[in-house]
């Protein structure tokens, strides 16, 4: 009587351990952007050293937030570049691949922003794109 209990039990531990290595395997992550231009999204695998090929190059509009994820090879993350309007975005947030690329752990939420100064010396008004990067736990 005490062996179909002791059975259903191992086999919930055992199917919440495929999910718990399921999820580092293929973190997912969400780009929010606030902006009003397009972000293009370079991903790159967990174990990716070098970020030079992306696995996938998505867009995401202005005013959205999308989710990806990519195959974390068990790193528990994947890699990301940040391109607004054809720019290099997020500089000050990349950790990665020799300072090419920003680490997003699953769950994890890069916001996009901008903000708007004007240039003391020309008085023309320019624009910095930001990032804030947001890990869950």
């Amino acid at each position: 009587m005490l062996i179909k209990p002791l059975i259903s039990l191992s086999f919930a531990a055992i199917a919440g351990l495929f999910f718990t290595l399921s999820a580092e395997a293929n973190p997912r992550f969400k780009d929010e952007n606030t902006t009003d231009s397009k972000l293009d999204v370079y991903i790159y695998n967990g174990d990716d050293t070098s970020c030079h090929t992306a696995l996938v190059v998505r867009t995401v509009k202005g005013k959205e937030t999308k989710s990806f994820g990519c195959k974390g090879n068990g790193k528990g993350k994947c890699k990301i570049k940040l391109f607004s309007d054809d720019e290099r975005a997020c500089k000050e947030s990349r950790n990665t691949c020799s300072g090419r690329a920003i680490k997003m752990q699953a769950k994890s939420k890069a916001v996009v922003s901008q903000t708007t100064a004007i240039n003391e010396e020309t008085g023309v008004r320019e624009f910095e794109t930001v990032c804030e990067i947001i890990e869950q736990k």
